[in-house]
């Protein structure tokens, strides 16, 4: 179908309704695509958080179709597949990240803070405890996520002192936490809300560089950027 000067005006309201409704701009396909994809690994991540499966094309397959939309053909949903497992596979965002511990990061200091302990003992001989429960700092820098798995700290406030794997020049941080879905109590209010973020030259400086302030929102989704 070709237009020329003012055709189009020439063309009966019924005809543009029914070209209006059938199909869509170039933009609001890339638009519907786009908002596909990010639908598609909120299901990918909630499943996996759930389930404890490993990401396979059955189930981006399956999270396709559980998402509802349509208007796009075999073809378009194999590529989305194929991008929502890449971008799973590259820690959720799509870029390196440079604190994760087996990618060679680590935890250098919790200065004052202080781990949190459970009072009931896990281990005791002769009523005498042994043994407490607590998470190492290291759990914040490793991918696993899922109800306890967290480092709980005593007070109000805590440090970590985290080195990365190498020199880099942070333009954003992501901070992940389970979903309310996922809390047995059906909330998170043991996740961080208020935070800063400083540039050290090593473990032993007291005052870094400021690299931001952030509020992680619990009403947003688990996983949340931050520009720098």
């Amino acid at each position: 179908l070709m237009l020329f000067g003012d055709q189009q005006e020439d063309f009966p309201e019924s005809l543009l309704q029914w070209l209006t409704s059938n199909f869509v701009s170039k933009s609001d396909l890339q638009t519907l695509l786009r908002d596909l994809e990010l639908q598609i690994l909120k299901n990918i991540t909630l499943h996996m958080s759930v389930t404890n499966q490993k990401v396979t094309s059955e189930v981006v397959t399956n999270a396709v179709t559980n998402a509802g939309i349509s208007g796009i053909t075999e073809a378009q949903a194999q590529i989305i597949v194929n991008n929502a497992l890449k971008l799973y596979s590259q820690d959720k965002t799509g870029m390196v990240d440079f604190a994760l511990e087996s990618g060679g990061g680590s935890i250098l200091s919790t200065r004052c803070s202080e781990t949190y302990e459970t009072k009931t003992a896990l281990i005791s001989l002769f009523g005498i405890p042994l043994w407490y429960f607590s998470q190492s700092p290291r759990v914040v820098i490793q991918p696993d996520m899922y109800p306890g798995n967290c480092w709980a700290f005593k007070g109000s406030q805590g440090y970590l002192v985290v080195r990365l794997s190498m020199k880099i020049y942070p333009t954003a941080f992501t901070l992940e936490h389970i979903p309310k879905t996922l809390s047995p109590t059906g909330n998170i209010t043991s996740a961080p809300r208020n935070f800063s973020v400083y540039g050290l030259d090593d473990e032993y400086q007291e005052e870094g560089k400021l690299l931001g302030e952030y509020v992680y929102d619990q009403d947003g989704e688990p996983l949340q950027m931050f520009p720098v």
